[in-house]
């Protein structure tokens, strides 16, 4: 009697436990994401969108970029891939993927949060902001990330010649060696990819000795055949990789920390001195 007992209590948790799982998966995205979210403290300030970026980005637009690159990529049967580097909560990020469902996206945000710890974190950022609707979560691809710190020469986690275009919007100003981060992008960049950056603040260029300015600094690159520019925004910086070996012409004032424990809030400061190989 008494393992009778046992026995139906248990196929009642059985019956119980499968019912649970249809009724999960029979819930929309919605359902399975948003209830588990709508408690946490969202980034707003992470959160910025695609027009705020191509405010900064004129005359260009991403999307316009993109575009083209896909339409000359499609042409030639090859894949267009994307990065956005610091994507915050990948509202801007999501936003092109709802334009381009075929193009793949990849992100590099420094650290997992409280609100953007996973690759499903897109999920909760295009619904609250009304990107894609479920059916349309359903159907497409959710770009990769990867959580990693790249202030202080850290190498971007992928092979060379992958990606047709990558981009940062406010990022850069916080990164201590941009330029060891530029020649990290040129690496990875396909030949001919394109880089934008915005917001590109904190560092000083030098000429034997002597501070110059940003543009006359570039137009020393170009001569040096490294394809790079400001744009309309003088902390917008455009350029593009010419061949597979490319790199730009500078050495830091200050090396690189063999450990990044314990760095003083001094050499954590992202202004950088930079000087012109000759």
């Amino acid at each position: 009697m008494y393992l009778k007992k046992i026995l139906i209590l248990f196929s009642i948790l059985i019956l119980g436990f499968t019912l649970s799982l249809y009724f999960q998966a029979d819930q929309d995205v919605k359902t399975l994401n948003w209830d588990q979210y709508k408690g946490i403290d969202y980034n707003e300030e992470r959160a910025y969108s695609l027009s705020e970026i191509n405010s900064e980005l004129s005359p260009h637009k991403l999307e316009d970029i993109i575009q083209e690159i896909h339409d000359r990529n499609r042409l030639a049967g090859k894949k267009t891939r994307v990065m956005e580097i610091g994507a915050g909560s990948g509202r801007a990020l999501m936003t092109l993927k709802g334009q381009f469902h075929d193009v793949e996206f990849y992100s590099i945000n420094k650290a997992k949060t409280h609100s953007f710890y996973r690759r499903e974190s897109f999920l909760h950022t295009s619904l609250k902001h009304k990107i894609m609707n479920q059916s349309e979560l359903e159907d497409i691809e959710l770009p990769y990330v990867i959580f990693q710190d790249l202030d202080f020469g850290g190498k971007i986690p992928y092979k060379r010649n992958r990606f047709d275009l990558i981009y940062s919007h406010n990022t850069l100003r916080y990164v201590k060696y941009k330029f060891e981060l530029f020649n990290e992008i040129m690496r990875v960049l396909k030949p001919g990819g394109i880089s934008l950056h915005t917001g590109v603040s904190g560092f000083n260029i030098y000429a034997r000795g002597v501070i110059l300015e940003t543009r006359e600094a570039f137009y020393d690159m170009r001569k040096r055949g490294i394809d790079i520019s400001q744009l309309d925004d003088p902390e917008t910086l455009i350029f593009r990789k010419g061949n597979s070996t490319q790199l730009f012409p500078l050495t830091p004032h200050q090396p690189i920390p063999t450990k990044l424990e314990n760095i003083s809030e001094e050499l954590r400061r992202p202004e950088m001195g930079y000087n012109l190989i000759y």
